[in-house]
């Protein structure tokens, strides 16, 4: 299996990093995990084929998870996809999901191809295929403001343990508070990959001590932080556990 971080970057956009996608490859399912703004763009420019993408999890519907996803539907409609498509997103955002692809005009009559959408719930394996599972659990990066409750739009964001052919893997997504940290604490994992934007890097590290990854991947990075962060790793004791995620880079497991 593979992981590729084709989208590193923070909600600001960036000329050196695309906003947040990664790519799990496990014999022959292709799993990217968000679509952020430019993923289409991001996904062509490291010669990874549209149409070989199986399915697209979403773990929530802020623009740099989810914008790009109107484009990236588009794109394998132009490029002649045939082969069945599917989304995965929690239960609840089902509907926004195909009403914001609806208001793209990019209709799933009109695709050329079969489209499905697998809704989850929290706390419950889901069979990507025969080599990829996952647990969703909700965090607290979207909480609901009082302003904005009769919005009538759920405020859910996800973060996942993926199972990979017997690999354990961690993503955060973006995350409310340090404790999300810990969503999956009972679980010993080969891979931990986390956000840096809103979560203190000291809280990370703490984390790492008491969960024991074997390696840990900070994405969702700011230009302004990048610079710092990398001291950081240097100034580590265990800085060869820790690695800056970049656009393109792919771990082979």
């Amino acid at each position: 299996m593979k992981i590729t971080f084709v989208g590193t970057g923070s909600g600001k956009t960036s000329l050196k990093r695309f906003h947040s996608s990664i790519l799990i490859s496990s014999n022959n399912h292709n799993l990217l995990i968000d679509a952020g703004d430019g993923t289409a763009k991001a996904l062509l420019g490291l010669g990874i084929n549209f149409n070989n993408i199986d399915s697209i999890l979403f773990t929530h519907y802020h623009a740099d998870h989810f914008g790009g996803v109107a484009s990236l539907f588009t794109q394998m409609k132009l490029n002649g996809r045939t082969k069945p498509l599917t989304f995965i997103t929690h239960k609840l955002l089902v509907k926004h999901l195909i009403d914001f692809l609806n208001s793209t005009y990019m209709f799933f009559e009109i695709a050329g191809f079969e489209v499905k959408i697998t809704g989850f719930e929290f706390g419950k394996v889901y069979r990507v295929s025969e080599f990829i599972n996952f647990i969703p659990k909700q965090n607290n990066h979207i909480k609901q403001k009082e302003e904005l409750k009769n919005k009538n739009v759920p405020f859910l964001s996800s973060s996942f343990y993926f199972e990979v052919e017997k690999k354990k893997i961690v993503y955060t997504s973006d995350i409310g508070n340090e404790k999300d940290l810990y969503l999956f604490e009972k679980i010993k994992t080969d891979i931990f990959i986390t956000e840096t934007t809103h979560v203190e890097l000291n809280d990370i590290f703490t984390a790492f001590q008491i969960l024991k990854p074997n390696e840990v991947y900070l994405t969702h990075i700011d230009d302004e932080d990048e610079k710092i962060i990398a001291d950081w790793i240097d100034n580590l004791n265990n800085n060869s556990k820790f690695v800056l995620a970049k656009d393109g880079m792919v771990l082979k497991l």
